[in-house]
């Protein structure tokens, strides 16, 4: 085998492994412990825990922002005792509640839109 044939092998190989990788790190997010969030927002609703320094709580608000629902975020440098009152670990934590305050999503990470869709109408926001 020629050394031109072998260094393309060995990149579409680098190519795959990466890939595959990338894709099954999106898809186990790693999980949030339990949040009861009683008397934050209104039910139904969409609630979003988020920090100023953080670029995908940035990304993620504006997934959320398209979606064109209400929705309460959350803060750590303006509300960061609201972090400590639902015991929050991780950011960015988007939670959408159905009227009777039971979680429809809840999910660390940027949300897939599709999901995100899914829950709201679920929930019954729209």
């Amino acid at each position: 085998m020629s050394t031109p044939l072998r260094l393309v092998l060995v990149l579409a190989l680098v190519v795959i492994v990466v890939g595959a990788a990338r894709l099954v790190g999106r898809w186990q997010r790693p999980p949030h412990p339990p949040v009861d969030l009683e008397g934050l927002g209104s039910r139904p609703g969409v609630v979003v825990f988020t920090s100023t320094d953080c670029d995908t709580c940035t990304e993620t608000m504006r997934i959320v922002s398209r979606a064109g629902v209400a929705t309460r975020e959350v803060t750590w440098e303006l509300e960061p005792e609201l972090f400590d009152r639902y015991a929050i670990e991780a950011v960015p934590l988007v939670v959408i509640l159905d009227a009777e305050g039971r979680s429809v999503l809840f999910e660390t990470g940027t949300p897939d839109g599709g999901r995100l869709d899914k829950a709201i109408r679920k929930a019954g926001i729209r």
